[in-house]
């Protein structure tokens, strides 16, 4: 029996398929079947009964003519060969009988001068003179039928009475009615195998062609869970419930790509970022390592350059203390961590954060803030990341966009669609059209990130990605929009309370 189950045939028959086809095939035998006994029932109620109708008229239609030929002086010579041709088609056996019941004729010279063992002697006996008794067939020759027992009465006119016999009994088995239900059978049980087999067959094939579309769901399924993830279904032009479980399945194929798309996009940029976080965080302490050296082999002992390098130990120490504050900020917005939210006036925060950064700005560096609305700015938000969101793009305005010769950094606030917008405008060098796409990545600086012949500018290539991360946090956005030699301008969107 395993070896049965193992097989490829034995499990394709044991499919969705197949098993509805054997339940129509089924269904559609019992009603075939239901159908054949229902016509046969009827054609042979019908047959019977216009047979059992047609008996007793042929009966006495033979009884007159007997009584015709006998009473006319014509009579036959001998009643055995009266019997004999002139024997109806439906009556197979006639015996005529005296008035104490013995046979004296029969068609078949059977029971001759024997008592007719259909009815006692008694009842003979007290017959009346008109008698027309119907009897059970088996009770003469032991068959199945109908059996009449007719008196013979000579009219008045009748010139021999004294020849006409006392009764007529006639016996019918039906059998020309039998042998022709016995066709009838025969013919409904060949037309209903037909049928079965045939309605079998074409119900196996339109079985074949419903389930097609779903056998291509089922091949797009296991393409898909062998990895194909472009595995799609072809559009199927129906309404049915196939073709809602295909759309279904194109839908949840469309969105594991985009899954699985961002999941190797996310280990990409998480490989990335633990790359460059390493490499970032190498410098430092390779720096403080150096300098440890460079004390304990006897730099100490001179205090200006003990001096000099413990500052240049703060410094580093201080760099990779930004780096880790920034990875565990990015780690935390990653993670969806938000921390307590208020209503924040955005006017006041921008204002706030303009007169911090006027403090580390160089003295030719000039920072102005516009106005273009008259409604206070109130939005739902964390007030230090987003502080630190406007300190993030005015220190970048600072930094890039103060080195050319118009040293000025204008900040816009307006409001749109029920949306503040900050605009942070400088006039610097631009972002060349190879670092535009990736200024949003971690730890990405692009070619303006020198300061001068190979000097370059402080920062971690951080501060951006987190302004995103913050941004977004709050259903906002941060765009650019940059031209080299014509400045950059950085745009964040928030919705607003009001």
């Amino acid at each position: 029996m395993s070896v049965f189950r193992n097989a490829r045939w034995y499990r394709s028959l044991l499919s969705l398929r197949w098993r509805l086809a054997l339940v129509y095939s089924l269904l559609f035998c019992f009603f075939v079947i239901l159908l054949s006994i229902f016509l046969y029932n009827s054609v042979s109620t019908l047959l019977l009964h216009s047979a059992r109708d047609a008996f007793p008229p042929r009966a006495r239609a033979l009884r007159t003519l007997l009584i015709q030929e006998v009473c006319t002086g014509s009579g036959p010579q001998n009643l055995h060969n009266f019997l004999r041709e002139n024997l109806p088609g439906d009556v197979d056996t006639v015996y005529l009988l005296d008035k104490n019941g013995t046979v004296i004729a029969s068609n078949n010279d059977s029971l001759l001068k024997q008592p007719f063992p259909a009815f006692t002697p008694a009842f003979f006996a007290h017959a009346p003179d008109n008698v027309s008794q119907t009897f059970e067939n088996s009770a003469v020759n032991h068959t199945s039928g109908d059996g009449l027992l007719l008196s013979l009465s000579a009219p008045a006119d009748c010139q021999a009475p004294q020849k006409l016999p006392a009764y007529m009994a006639l016996l019918t088995t039906y059998s020309s009615e039998e042998h022709t239900l016995s066709t009838i059978l025969l013919l409904l049980d060949l037309s209903s195998a037909f049928m079965i087999v045939i309605g079998a067959l074409i119900i196996a094939f339109f079985t074949g062609i419903l389930f097609k579309p779903l056998r291509l769901v089922t091949s797009a399924t296991r393409a898909l869970a062998a990895g194909d993830l472009l595995q799609r279904v072809p559009p199927l032009h129906s309404q049915d419930e196939i073709s809602e479980l295909a759309t279904s399945f194109n839908q949840m194929a469309e969105r594991i790509e985009q899954t699985f798309a961002a999941q190797q996009a996310s280990e990409k940029r998480a490989r990335r970022f633990v790359s460059d976080a390493s490499h970032e965080l190498r410098t430092p302490i390779t720096s403080l390592r150096g300098f440890t050296d460079v004390l304990l082999r006897g730099a100490k002992d001179d205090p200006a350059t003990m001096q000099h390098i413990l500052e240049l130990m703060k410094t580093e120490a201080e760099r990779m203390t930004t780096l880790v504050n920034q990875l565990l900020t990015l780690a935390r917005l990653d993670e969806g961590h938000i921390p307590t939210i208020q209503v924040l006036d955005l006017v006041a925060m921008t204002v706030a954060a303009l007169q911090q950064a006027r403090k580390q700005a160089p003295e030719e560096c000039k920072i102005a803030l516009e106005l273009a609305t008259s409604d206070r700015l109130h939005i739902q938000a964390n007030g230090d990341q987003i502080a630190q969101l406007l300190l993030v793009l005015l220190d970048n305005a600072v930094k890039y966009g103060c080195t050319g010769d118009e040293k000025h950094v204008r900040v816009l606030l307006t409001k749109t669609d029920r949306r503040a917008r900050i605009q942070v405008i400088d006039h610097g060098n631009g972002i060349g059209f190879d670092d535009l796409p990736h200024i949003f990545d971690r730890f990405y600086r692009g070619e303006n990130a020198l300061n001068g012949p190979g000097t370059p500018i402080p920062g971690t290539g951080l501060g951006l990605s987190i302004a995103l991360a913050i941004a977004q946090t709050y259903e906002g956005t941060l765009t650019v929009c940059s031209q080299p030699e014509q400045g950059t301008t950085f745009t964040v969107t928030l919705p607003c309370l009001e």
